[in-house]
C-alpha cells in the first residue's frame, strides 16, 4: 500500500501529495474525516487520481467546536502560529481560545503580532506581551509582514507549523512571504473548484524545506472550544495551575464555589481579570453543555 500526504482539503475531496506529485483524491465509502497533514494509505487511480484508503495514526489533531458541530483543521503539528494585529478587529477571545487549543493539544504556541508599521501597534503590543508573554511566558513575536517576515523564518524551520488567525490579520502576506508557490497552489485548488465541485477550502500544506511544512488555514472569526471536558478547562490555563487542588471541595470548577484557590488568585490580581473571566464564560457554556 502506497502512503501519501494530504496537503489541501476543499469540499469532500482532498489533493494528496505522493512521490512528489500532487493528486486529485477521493475517498473510500463516504467517510471524509481526514485533514491537512494526514499522512494516508491510498491506492492510485490513474496519473492524476488516488483513492484514501485509511488515514495513519495522528500525532495530534486541531479543530474547534460550537454547540452543534466540530471541524477539523489540521493534524501532526509541531507548532500553531496565533497570528494577532491592532486592526481591523482584534478579538482576544480568539487568541486565547487558540491559546487553549495549543495547551490541549500540547503544541507549542507562537503569538505573532503583525502590523507593528501602524502607529497603534506599539501600545497594542506592550499590553499584549504584558500579560502573555511576562506573566504567561509565552512566544511573542513583533513584525510588519508588508516588509519582510525574515525574522520569522528561524521559528519555522524543522517544524510542521499551523498558521491561524482572524479575518484581515495578515495571514495571507506572512503566507506569500515564507512560501512563494502558494499563489500557484491556489490556482491549482481553483482548477478543482472550476470542475463542478461545490467546494470551501479549509487549509493547505505547502513545504518551507524538506524538514519544515507551514499549513495555512482561511481567516476565522471564532474558534470554538465546547469539546472541552468542563473538569479539564481550568488545566489549560498555565496561570491557574499551581492553585488546581487549592480549592475547599474537590470537584471545584472555580466559578461559583466557596473558598475557590483560583478565584482568591484572581482577586489577588496574581491571575489576570480578563483572562479570568474568558474562563468563566466558557466554563458557564460547557457547564449547561454537560448539565452539570
Amino acid at each position: 500500500m502506497q502512503t501519501g500526504l494530504i496537503i489541501s482539503s476543499y469540499g469532500r475531496q482532498f489533493i494528496v501529495e505522493y512521490q512528489n506529485k500532487n493528486y486529485q483524491a477521493v475517498t473510500k465509502g463516504k467517510k471524509t474525516e481526514f485533514v491537512v497533514g494526514d499522512k494516508v494509505e491510498l491506492k492510485l487511480i490513474n496519473d492524476e487520481q488516488v483513492q484514501i484508503v485509511q488515514v495513519i495514526e495522528r500525532e495530534n489533531l486541531i479543530y474547534r467546536s460550537d454547540h452543534n458541530r466540530s471541524k477539523i483543521i489540521a493534524s501532526n503539528l509541531d507548532q500553531i502560529i496565533i497570528v494577532v494585529a491592532v486592526k481591523p478587529n482584534f478579538n482576544l477571545s480568539f487568541l486565547n481560545s487558540c491559546l487553549i487549543c495549543a495547551e490541549e493539544s500540547q503544541i507549542e504556541p507562537l503569538i505573532v503580532i503583525n502590523k507593528m508599521d501602524l502607529p497603534e501597534s506599539t501600545e497594542f503590543a506592550n499590553k499584549l506581551k504584558a500579560v502573555f508573554n511576562e506573566q504567561l511566558k509565552y512566544q511573542i513575536l513583533e513584525l510588519s509582514a508588508v516588509d519582510n517576515c525574515e525574522q520569522l523564518m528561524p521559528y519555522l524551520i524543522g517544524k510542521r507549523t499551523l498558521l491561524i488567525g482572524q479575518s484581515g490579520m495578515g495571514k495571507s502576506t506572512i503566507t506569500n512571504q515564507i512560501c512563494p508557490e502558494a499563489g500557484a497552489r491556489t490556482g491549482e485548488i481553483t482548477k478543482y473548484e472550476n470542475s463542478g465541485c461545490h467546494t470551501t477550502t479549509n487549509a493547505t500544506l505547502y513545504h518551507i524545506d524538506g524538514n519544515s511544512d507551514l499549513t495555512d488555514c482561511p481567516g476565522l472569526q471564532e474558534f470554538g472550544l465546547y469539546h472541552i471536558e468542563l473538569t479539564q478547562f481550568a488545566e489549560y490555563f498555565p496561570e491557574m495551575r499551581e492553585f488546581l487542588g487549592g480549592c475547599k471541595f474537590n470537584n471545584c470548577v472555580h466559578l461559583n464555589e466557596p473558598a475557590c484557590a483560583v478565584r482568591q488568585a484572581v482577586e489577588s490580581k496574581i491571575i489576570d481579570q480578563q483572562r479570568y473571566e474568558f474562563y468563566q464564560r466558557i466554563a458557564n457554556n460547557l457547564k449547561l453543555k454537560k448539565n452539570y
